[in-house]
């Protein structure tokens, strides 16, 4: 209890969950604030490990929240949240990407769970945004990410897309909401980005591809997100997320052919 206005009495403020929530960032100082806004209060600490190549206010907004900041080289995502669960002060942390928020409901059902945990890890349903809609089909149209973890527990690995490893992993009420998709200046070169990655990583597996590859494997991409998968619903941004997830797809196998048959000598296409 602490003292009042005119010596009464008033509750001291209700601990906050043993918990640690872990950002990692780089030039999120636009995305960041409505990120950190969604889990404050609920946790015992706030981590952002920040990209050391970040040329914007990322590291300023953060620490003006009252998180501890963290550099680190970026390796791959899951290098970067494996580094940043061992800098963390609790064994339960909360994993969210700086586009992220966590809803009301989400927030409660945490810290339900937490207070006798079943499982080493929890996934949540993810509500993916494209120009501020919510996509409700397509391949966008709502996935199930681990954001929960006990980290003596799991094991991370992977490399854009980190996959959380666990012995059992439960289910959380709520959603996160992921604002991805922005605007076309703000999503393309993080498309090209992860495009350049994700063929890095065939390359080094030993993975080849002619350009033919590329198309079809764009074309196949388009066809399950636009119309299998009913993203045709979508409205305009439905298709403009199918044609990107096209775009991405082709760049990513002619990178690899590229990085492949394009570079022997008088090797062709195929």
């Amino acid at each position: 209890m602490t003292s009042g206005v005119g010596g009464g009495r008033t509750p001291d403020p209700e601990p906050r969950t043993p918990l640690s929530v872990l950002i990692t960032a780089r030039d999120e100082a636009e995305t960041l604030p409505a990120a950190l806004a969604s889990v404050a209060g609920l946790a015992a600490e706030t981590v952002v490990v920040v990209d050391p190549r970040t040329t914007d206010a990322t590291r300023e907004v953060a620490a003006a929240a009252g998180a501890r900041v963290l550099d680190h080289p970026f390796e791959s995502c899951a290098a970067q949240l494996a580094w940043g669960l061992s800098a963390c002060g609790h064994d339960w942390v909360l994993m969210l990407d700086a586009d992220e928020r966590l809803t009301p409901a989400l927030r409660d059902a945490a810290v339900a769970e937490l207070a006798a945990p079943r499982h080493a890890a929890y996934a949540v349903r993810r509500a993916n945004l494209a120009f501020g809609r919510r996509l409700r089909f397509g391949d966008w149209g709502g996935d199930r990410v681990t954001r929960l973890v006990d980290r003596r527990a799991v094991r991370l690995d992977g490399g854009m897309h980190t996959r959380v490893q666990a012995p059992s992993t439960g289910r959380l009420a709520g959603l996160v909401e992921h604002h991805t998709l922005r605007s076309l200046d703000q999503y393309l070169p993080k498309l090209h980005a992860y495009a350049r990655h994700g063929a890095a990583e065939l390359v080094a597996r030993g993975v080849r591809a002619g350009l033919p590859t590329a198309i079809s494997r764009a074309e196949w991409r388009f066809l399950r997100a636009y119309f299998i998968r009913l993203g045709v619903l979508d409205g305009m941004p439905g298709l403009v997320v199918a044609i990107l997830a096209a775009h991405g797809t082709f760049l990513k196998w002619a990178a690899v052919w590229e990085a492949t048959a394009a570079r022997r000598p008088g090797a062709g296409a195929a």
